[in-house]
């Protein structure tokens, strides 16, 4: 069996070292994948085969943001049929941005922790959902 992949949308490179981190920390055997724009997520999920585990989203991202990002997902009939949970992870986020994610039908949006114990603590969080949550898997 394949590990598990989470790709993650976030352009900045400090918390790719924490993510890292605290990946390795917990122990999880997921490999992940970076981007730093929404355009190189789309264009991985457009190429590769391999479905991601889930899909991790800041909203403040260079060119295109993240609620344009989940847009174009919802808009590409082979990638929308795909199953793949989709999260919203960001440093602030107003009572419209929530509402805009979830009307794009986000599966979850979180306030990225200000400590590190926050940080592991909620991809802990995030990471124990996923495994135990079920979905079918559609092509």
């Amino acid at each position: 069996m394949n590990k598990k992949i989470i790709y993650i949308v976030d352009d900045d490179l400090e918390d790719e070292d924490l993510i890292r981190e605290v990946f390795r920390e917990l122990g999880y055997e997921i490999n992940l994948k970076f981007f730093i724009t929404a355009e190189g997520l789309l264009n991985e999920l457009k190429k590769n085969e391999e479905e991601p585990f889930i899909i991790i989203s800041d909203i403040n991202l260079p060119r295109m943001d993240g609620f344009q990002l989940r847009q174009k997902i919802l808009e590409h009939a082979e990638l929308s049929n795909k199953t793949i949970p989709f999260i919203f992870w960001s440093t602030t986020a107003s009572e419209a941005q929530i509402k805009r994610a979830y009307d794009l039908s986000a599966h979850g949006f979180f306030i990225k922790g200000h400590s590190y114990s926050k940080m592991k603590e909620q991809i802990d969080e995030i990471i124990k959902y996923w495994t135990n949550s079920l979905a079918p898997h559609l092509k």
